[in-house]
C-alpha cells in the first residue's frame, strides 16, 4: 500500500536519509545569484540564524547594499562569472573554505528577465547550471538546489485543477528561449538525482510577489495599469518572497531530493489579488494584448513581457505543493527545535 510512510521510505534522500529529517552539522551555504531580491531576503534570514556558520554569496557586480553590514566572519560576497568553469572552481577553492567545504549550494543565478535577453544570456543560463552542479559533486557538497519556475508547465484548457510535479511540461520548440533554458537547467539536475552522495533538488515556485522581484506576476501587478484579456480570469496561488525564503530555508536544513512545487496559501482568481491590492487593471481583446504591452514598455509603464508566458493570462495554473508540505513544512518543527537549542533554550 502506498501510504504516506511508505512514500517517505521510497523517496529516501542521499545516503539513505529519510526525507524531512534534519541534516547534521552547522550550515555552510553557497548562494549563486545573490543580487536577486529573494536571495537577499534568504541571506538575511540565514545570517540571523546562529546555526549557520558562513554564507558565500556570489553574483556579477557589487554586493547588494542591504548586505554590506553583514558580519564578515559569517558572510562573504564574491563577484564571478558563473558561466566560466574556472571561475566556479575557484570559488570552491577560496582560502576561507579550504578544509571546511560547503555542504549546500543554492543556484538562483538565472537570467530570467526577457528584457535584454540574448545568446550570451542563454550561454550563461545553461553553462552556469552545468558548472555549478558539476563543481558541487566534485567538491563533496551534500545538497544542491536549483530554483526553477512554474513556467515550465504546459498550459491549456485541459489543465488539472491543481498541477502536480509530474504534470506535462512545455516542450514546445517555439516557447520563449528563457523557458527552454529553464528546462535545460532542470534536466541537468534531474540527470544527477540518483547521485548517492548529493541530494539534488529542483524547486518550482508559483508566481512570486515582492518589491523588486522580477517575476511575471509581480511585474504585471507593478504595471501602470496592468492589462488583461477580456473574458478570462485564471486561478492562481502565488507566493511571496518572504514565504519562498522560508521554504528554501527548510529545503536547506532538511533532507530531501527530487522535484518540488512551492506555492502560496491563498488560491483564487487573478482578479481577486488585484482587488485585494486596490489595483484596477484594464481589459482589452486578446489579439490587442501584445501590441498594447509593447507600447506600455516603450513608454516605461510596464516591465511585464506578455510574450514570455502568453497563456498565463488565459488559463489557470494552481500548483499542488502537497509533496513539499508533507516532506518539508510538515517537519519544520525540527528546524525550530534546532534554533531553540542553538539559542540555549531548553
Amino acid at each position: 500500500m502506498n501510504t504516506p510512510g511508505n512514500r517517505g521510505r521510497m523517496e529516501l534522500a542521499g545516503d539513505g536519509n529519510e526525507p524531512g529529517t534534519l541534516r547534521a552539522s552547522r550550515r555552510r551555504v553557497f548562494i549563486a545569484g545573490a543580487r536577486r531580491r529573494v536571495a537577499v531576503h534568504l541571506i538575511e534570514r540565514l545570517i540571523s540564524d546562529p546555526d549557520v556558520e558562513v554564507v558565500l554569496a556570489v553574483d556579477r557586480g557589487a554586493c547588494p547594499p542591504t548586505l554590506l553590514g553583514c558580519d564578515p566572519e559569517r558572510f562573504v560576497f564574491a563577484s564571478a562569472d558563473l558561466s566560466r568553469r574556472r571561475q566556479v572552481d575557484n570559488l570552491f577553492l577560496l582560502d576561507r573554505f579550504r578544509g571546511r567545504p560547503f555542504d549546500t549550494v543554492l543556484h538562483m543565478a538565472f537570467q530570467g528577465n526577457p528584457h535584454g535577453y540574448n545568446f550570451k544570456s542563454h550561454e550563461f543560463n545553461v553553462n552556469a547550471a552545468q558548472h555549478l552542479l558539476e563543481a558541487s559533486l566534485r567538491h563533496g557538497v551534500s545538497k544542491y538546489l536549483f530554483l526553477s519556475s512554474d513556467a515550465v508547465y504546459k498550459l491549456g484548457p485541459r489543465n488539472d485543477y491543481k498541477v502536480r510535479e509530474d504534470a506535462e511540461l512545455n516542450l514546445d520548440p517555439k516557447a520563449h528561449p528563457i523557458l527552454r533554458d529553464t528546462l535545460d537547467a532542470e534536466f541537468i539536475c534531474r540527470a544527477k538525482m540518483d547521485d548517492p552522495n548529493c541530494e539534488v533538488m529542483v524547486v518550482r515556485p508559483s508566481g512570486v510577489f515582492g518589491g523588486g522581484v522580477i517575476s511575471g506576476i509581480n511585474l504585471l501587478f507593478e504595471s501602470n495599469p496592468p492589462v488583461l484579456p477580456v473574458g478570462f480570469d485564471p486561478m492562481v496561488n502565488p507566493t511571496t518572497k518572504e514565504r519562498l525564503s522560508r521554504d528554501l530555508m527548510l529545503a536547506i536544513y532538511l533532507h530531501g531530493k527530487g522535484v518540488y512545487n512551492v506555492a502560496g496559501t491563498t488560491m483564487g482568481p487573478l482578479s481577486r489579488f488585484f482587488e485585494e491590492r486596490g489595483i484596477n487593471p484594464i481589459r482589452v481583446p486578446g489579439p490587442a494584448l501584445k501590441a498594447l504591452n509593447r507600447m506600455q514598455k516603450i513608454m516605461g509603464m510596464t516591465r511585464y513581457h506578455a510574450g514570455f508566458h502568453p497563456k498565463r493570462l488565459y488559463y489557470s495554473l494552481v500548483l499542488d505543493d502537497a509533496k513539499f508540505e508533507r516532506v518539508f513544512r510538515g517537519n519544520a518543527h525540527h528546524v525550530l527545535a534546532l534554533a531553540r537549542t542553538s539559542d540555549g533554550i531548553e
